[in-house]
């Protein structure tokens, strides 16, 4: 930071709210989120290469619509079908679970009529729904379903890789793909949206991309990443790291290219970095 310029970390985690890139992969994705979530207890089904922003876009999307929606996230983690509903419960504020599967789908359901009530409805977001398990999601769809008892239900987005739309598929989840209103296919960015996503996150930490690294560098960084974001985060700091050490002022498209393959094995055929 000290040495280009930098007021923070220009990569995060976990970005939200202005710091999000709203390209227009992004965009597209909220406006296709919003017109889904119309619909009380849809299902959306939003698939990709891991890495690809996936969990930033629907996070993003749905900061959108926290007036009207409250968000539920399930992260990567296997529950099991019975947990399922004592965890929407505590997760909607429910301080004293009662006691039996019938008076806590009582619960449930008046919890989510109340909020219906107040104006706000429901949306659960599974951020790795193979991982979570066909289980746990057949019984999120018996919980969430518009005609399961009282409320219009709850809507339900649902995140994986490739394998997302196939394992779908599974008998025990034919109910849940009967909702799904909407399936968004989250691609690598391309050279230009990379590029831009890089100058958007170096002008939010306080500098210019192209300021620290050479014009060509981000053409390559998108050659080496393949578009996924969370590559191109961890190559672009990794080349700053060495960069810094090697008290550099600004950093050529050809000392990324070797950061890139000492450290993490990738070369760029299709791009000369001499």
């Amino acid at each position: 930071e000290q040495q280009f310029g930098l007021k923070k970390r220009p990569f995060f985690a976990k970005a939200t709210g202005t710091n999000v890139f709203v390209g227009p992969q992004t965009a597209q994705t909220m406006s296709g989120l919003k017109k889904a979530l119309m619909s009380q207890d849809a299902v959306v089904v939003v698939s990709g290469p891991p890495g690809a922003g996936k969990t930033t876009l629907v996070a993003k999307s749905l900061d959108a619509l926290s007036g009207t929606h409250k968000m539920v996230r399930i992260g990567r983690m296997h529950l099991e079908g019975t947990d399922v509903l004592e965890f929407l419960l505590e997760e909607l504020g429910t301080t004293e679970l009662p006691r039996g599967p019938i008076r806590q789908f009582t619960a449930l359901r008046e919890k989510l009529e109340q909020l219906e009530a107040d104006g706000q409805r429901v949306v659960i977001a599974g951020e790795d729904a193979i991982r979570t398990g066909a289980e746990t999601l057949a019984e999120l769809e018996a919980l969430t379903a518009a005609d399961a008892g009282e409320s219009g239900g709850a809507a339900i987005v649902l995140m994986g890789d490739g394998g997302l739309l196939e394992f779908l598929k599974e008998p025990q989840l034919t109910r849940l793909g009967q909702r799904i209103r909407q399936r968004q296919a989250i691609e690598p960015l391309r050279a230009a949206e990379l590029r831009g996503y890089l100058m958007h996150c170096f002008r939010l930490a306080g500098n210019d991309f192209e300021q620290v690294f050479d014009g060509r560098a981000a053409e390559l960084v998108h050659e080496l990443s393949g578009g996924i974001p969370r590559v191109a985060n961890n190559l672009v700091e990794s080349a700053m790291s060495s960069a810094a050490t090697a008290g550099m002022e600004r950093i050529p498209a050809s000392f990324v290219a070797k950061v890139a393959k000492e450290e993490f094995g990738l070369e760029a055929t299709g791009f000369d970095a001499t």
